[in-house]
């Protein structure tokens, strides 16, 4: 495999991303945001989340952690016009920002919004058996393990599970690190890396992603 550099970075980012005048005021908006911007998912994640999407056929999408709206927006997209998106966040602060977006790309009626801790709106969609057939995952890294545990639950088989972060900065391949989160992202790796109830591939897209399937 080559090596990753700033060079390959940037020619990846001019061609593997094609402009979409409503995601690139929305990545605009975010960035005046100030640092915490950087939360946000790159254009060419939110566009392989709408192929995955599209390959799959999926109809009944989840996400874990809306930020300002991007990655609902870009699941939406690729979903037929019954197709639904349920996205949880812990807070309705940058809500207002996300539905701005979602009404202009005229997908606000293919997303519904839950606010709520993680951990709880997945238990109740358990016990409520409504099952997806892709999740994204994006949120609070330290809960990474419990919300896979709980996605996989939630999952059809031949589902989809897209997990962001897992590369976190570089730093998992970092072995004098033992940074919590870190340490938490690394030790996920290797679970799903050994776990027989699904395949899966990591790659390093952005800040690394991995795509798992639920047998």
């Amino acid at each position: 495999q080559i090596e990753i550099n700033k060079k390959i970075i940037n020619y990846l980012s001019k061609l593997s991303y094609r402009p979409d005048p409503i995601v690139d005021e929305l990545i605009k908006e975010t960035k005046n945001l100030g640092q915490i911007s950087e939360m946000q998912i790159a254009p060419e994640q939110g566009q392989f989340l709408e192929l995955l999407t599209k390959l799959i056929s999926a109809k009944k999408c989840l996400e874990i952690g809306r930020f300002t709206g991007l990655s609902a927006l870009n699941l939406a997209k690729a979903l037929p016009e019954e197709g639904r998106v349920i996205t949880i966040d812990n807070s309705e602060d940058l809500l207002p920002i996300a539905k701005k977006y979602w009404r202009m790309a005229k997908v606000e009626k293919k997303i519904e919004s839950i606010i709520g801790q993680g951990v709880n709106v997945l238990n109740e969609l358990i016990s409520k058996k409504i099952f997806f057939d892709l999740i994204f995952i994006d949120a609070d890294k330290i809960n990474y393990d419990i919300y896979y545990e709980l996605s996989l639950k939630l999952l059809k088989s031949n589902g989809l599970m897209i997990i962001d972060n897992v590369l976190w900065d570089g730093d998992v391949a970092d072995e004098n690190n033992f940074d919590k989160i870190t340490k938490s992202m690394r030790l996920l790796n290797l679970k799903i890396k050994k776990d027989n109830r699904v395949d899966f591939t990591l790659l390093p897209l952005a800040d690394g992603i991995s795509v798992v399937r639920k047998k």
